[in-house]
């Protein structure tokens, strides 16, 4: 969603928008590196630059990455940062769309709320399919943020999956049971992206 509402904006023909489609999608390339995990631990540590903020309008910020509450919603909000990928591949699906329906639309007296259900969302719709299956993948094998940020903490909170499976096999030595735990993420992944396929091509418009 993050990834499509920004992609209507830098769909705009503007002056310099190239400029700012670059600067988005920036972060999408070094989001899953250790620098940024470490710099997000930072910012949202106990004195860290969020807390600071908040302090400078009269709130008592808490602290982020060692409640259960706001720690995976921490990290959620880095994962949301990295929408630059999701958000180039929808503006080259919103470049596809006829500037004549919007045309014909606007002439019948649609407005733009109309037009954004009834023309863009079904015309996108091959492209937010691409976009959910990846997202469902990438879900499923999120490691370096809970690693680096939280080490799965607090109170496994943020132990993902590929978090799981890594501390068993190395941590633990217990192979066997990471093994198993490798091919059940392959088949459960395997099975959501036929569901998806499944029940969600349905939906799915495609001009051919």
């Amino acid at each position: 969603m993050v990834a499509l509402a920004i992609a209507l904006l830098l769909s705009l023909e503007v002056k310099g928008i190239g400029v700012y489609r670059t600067v988005y999608y920036v972060p999408s390339l070094i989001g899953t590196s250790v620098a940024v995990a470490y710099l997000w631990q930072q910012m949202f540590g106990p004195d860290g630059l969020i807390n600071k903020g908040l302090a400078l309008v009269g709130i008592h910020g808490p602290n982020w990455l060692a409640e259960p509450r706001t720690a995976l919603f921490t990290l959620a909000m880095l994962q949301a940062w990295q929408f630059g990928s999701a958000m180039m591949i929808f503006v080259a699906g919103l470049k596809q769309i006829p500037e004549s329906l919007y045309e014909a639309a606007i002439v019948d007296g649609a407005g733009r709320l109309y037009r954004f259900f009834r023309i863009t969302i079904p015309m996108l719709s091959p492209v937010i399919f691409f976009n959910l299956i990846m997202s469902i993948i990438n879900g499923f094998t999120q490691f370096t943020q809970g690693y680096i940020v939280t080490d799965g903490g607090p109170l496994n909170a943020t132990l993902f999956f590929a978090l799981y499976l890594y501390e068993e096999a190395f941590n633990f030595q217990n192979m066997g049971y990471a093994s198993a735990l490798a091919w059940f993420l392959l088949v459960l992944v395997g099975v959501l992206t036929f569901l998806v396929f499944r029940f969600g091509s349905r939906y799915v418009y495609y001009e051919s």
